[in-house]
């Protein structure tokens, strides 16, 4: 059985993505609980201000995660914790993020749009021969609540984009051993689980 870990670092949605987990089989634990375990797989989950979760992150877990990263452990962020992937966000001011991948959180548009965006919207995957499995959710719809999105500095690192009032914006990204979504797999029903499940089962 794989060693999942969630990082609860205090802006988690834990407690729903703890439970999908647990309905497809497996037994996640949380950081904070056992700091020493190894781990196969690490889940940053994210819901707040970019702000906050860089400043969390960098607390008490930027060491851990790096370790992770440089090690080959197969990291997964969630909207925030996506987004905090990246070099950094300037929300509420600039600050840094992990660096796992090159680019910037930053609105998704300065246009006079409604935001944050939120709801069902439709996912346009990439690298599908890299990532086939990811063929069986090409437009399937994930549940989004946002307002930031990545603004990558290689469009290399783009695993999906998706269309909100004739905007497009990047919602998932890839790095490595180092992947996001900006949609909530574990809000998205059984789509979401299915696409956890096999994202563990690969990794």
């Amino acid at each position: 059985m794989k060693k999942i870990c969630i990082l609860d670092y205090g802006l988690g949605n834990i407690k729903s993505l703890y439970n999908s987990i647990r309905k497809i089989g497996y037994k996640p634990y949380f950081f904070s609980e056992d700091q020493k375990k190894s781990y196969d797989l690490i889940f940053i989950p994210g819901v707040g201000s970019y702000s906050v979760g860089s400043k969390l992150i960098k607390k008490s877990y930027k060491n851990f995660l790096k370790k992770a990263f440089d090690n080959n452990i197969h990291i997964f962020g969630i909207c925030l914790g996506m987004q905090l992937l990246l070099t950094e966000g300037e929300e509420n001011g600039l600050n840094k993020g992990l660096d796992f991948i090159g680019g910037k959180a930053l609105k998704v548009t300065k246009k006079k749009i409604k935001l944050p965006i939120i709801g069902w919207n439709n996912v346009n995957f990439k690298k599908l021969s890299e990532y086939p499995f990811l063929s069986k959710y090409q437009n399937e719809k994930f549940y989004f609540i946002h307002s930031y999105s990545a603004y990558l500095k290689k469009k290399e690192n783009e695993l999906s984009n998706s269309v909100y009032n004739n905007i497009t914006y990047t919602s998932a990204v890839i790095n490595k051993n180092c992947m996001g979504t900006q949609f909530h797999p574990e809000k998205s029903g059984e789509v979401g689980l299915e696409f956890l499940k096999d994202w563990i089962k690969r990794n």
